[in-house]
Formats: C-alpha cells, structure tokens, sequence
C-alpha cells in the first residue's frame, strides 16, 4: 500500500481507536460540574425532598446516600439511576402530570452524586457520557455486590458430579435487565474469555434452555450472583449461545 495512504489512515483511524478503547471514568473523576448540582439541587428541593428527605436520608422513601444506596446503584453506570429516576419519580406521577425535563434529572443525579461526597469538575455531566461513567464507592471500583443481577460469558461445562458450571468466565458486571438484549450479545460476543468459575442454579428459570445441548459453547450468562468461598453461584435469569466453539 502506498505509505502515503497509510499515513493518511493512521491519522484518521487513531482517534477513533483511541476512543473505543479507552477505558470508563468513574464517578470520581470529577463527572459534573457546581452549576449543574446546584441545579439539581433545586429541583430535588421542590420534587423530591418532602419523600426522600433535605439532606437524602429517606423520609416515606428510601434514602439516596450511605451504604444501602450504594450498593443497589454501584458498579454499574450512570445511565442505570437516571433511566429509574427518569422513568419512575416522582412516585404515582402519571404521563401528563410529570413536569420534570430530562435535564433536570440529568441535574438531579449530579446533586444526588454531590449529596454522596463525588468530586464536582469543570464541565457539566451530558446525556451521552452516561454510559460510559461508573457508580463506584470512595474505595474505587469493587466487585459486584452480593445478589447484584450482573452479566458474564465463559464456557459452559458439566461437572463430575453433574453440576453445569461456566468456566473460564470474565468478572461479572451489573445487567439492567434479566433477559439479554442484541447489543448485549454483540458486545459479549467480541469479549476474551476470563479465568473464573461459576456454579449455576435454576437452570429450569431459563425457557427451553437445555444445558446438554450447549456443553463446550461459548455462552452468556445473566442472573443474580451469589459470592460464596470456592463455590460462586449465579442464579440464572437468561442463557444465550455465542459460539459453538470456546476457544477465545
């Protein structure tokens, strides 16, 4: 190829690999900005406080801050709290009597985000970051919660005591729903195997899902995971084939 063509896709590809393989900020990285919490915070003033609470700590609804919060939202990214609390709150809203915009939660989150102790930076949080931006505690990121329904792929193997167990599994990783979805088998698809093992209960919770007949596939697993000294569990919701073959 002439090098002059390959200069010039150098150029134009660089950035856009770059960006695809680089890896997601966190809420401590400084996601929002003062203004925008402060916003936030006058919307929550007027639509939220009077349930969850001034200060986030629950009055007639759950609180928004502390340990209890964090481990239902972490791990998991941005756009999972907003799409609740843009779908759901206010409680008992119905369609046309919602006054609330979609920056406005957007505003709402960064002040729920400023109400838990997260860095404000110099530029506002926006819509399309949402995904890309993971709840995490003060610690950094952490390992799913206990009971937490997440997403993985490995391998699927039968024990010699029959159990079905997935093998050379990845770390698994928040799922906002139980059934897979087509962007969930393209991105799992395109994921290396991992080194962990997983045991696998209610496979009978899975539709017309026979295990004998994807053992050595390379599969997707979506459930509830359960941590457990040399024994990690996942509580199937959804399994899907990705490959006939598990060899990458």
């Amino acid at each position: 190829m002439n090098p002059r063509v390959v200069a010039l896709l150098v150029l134009v590809l660089a950035p856009a690999l770059a960006h695809s393989q680089a890896p997601n900020r966190t809420v401590l990285d400084g996601v929002y900005s003062d203004p925008q919490a402060s916003r936030g915070q006058n919307t929550y003033n007027s639509e939220c406080a009077a349930c969850h609470g001034v200060m986030l700590e629950g009055v007639s609804a759950p609180e928004l801050t502390g340990n209890r919060f964090m481990d239902r939202w972490r791990e998991g990214m941005l756009d999972g709290i907003y799409g609740f609390i843009r779908q759901r709150m206010p409680l008992g809203r119905t369609p046309n009597s919602n006054t609330i915009s979609d920056k406005e939660y957007l505003d709402l989150v960064t002040f729920i985000l400023k109400g838990n102790g997260f860095p404000a930076g110099a530029t506002e949080l926006v819509p399309d970051a949402l995904s890309n931006i993971r709840l995490v505690g003060k610690n950094g990121p952490q390992r799913v919660p206990d009971g937490a329904l997440v997403i993985t792929v490995g391998c699927l193997s039968q024990a010699a005591d029959g159990r079905w167990l997935l093998v050379r599994a990845v770390e698994p990783v928040r799922s906002r729903s139980e059934l897979s979805t087509p962007s969930d088998v393209k991105a799992s698809s395109m994921q290396a195997l991992g080194n962990q093992v997983f045991r696998l209960a209610e496979l009978d919770a899975v539709p017309d899902f026979k295990p004998e007949d994807h053992a050595g596939h390379k599969m997707q697993a979506k459930g509830y995971i359960v941590w457990q000294t040399n024994a990690d569990r996942i509580s199937l919701s959804s399994m899907v084939m990705l490959d006939s073959v598990c060899v990458r």
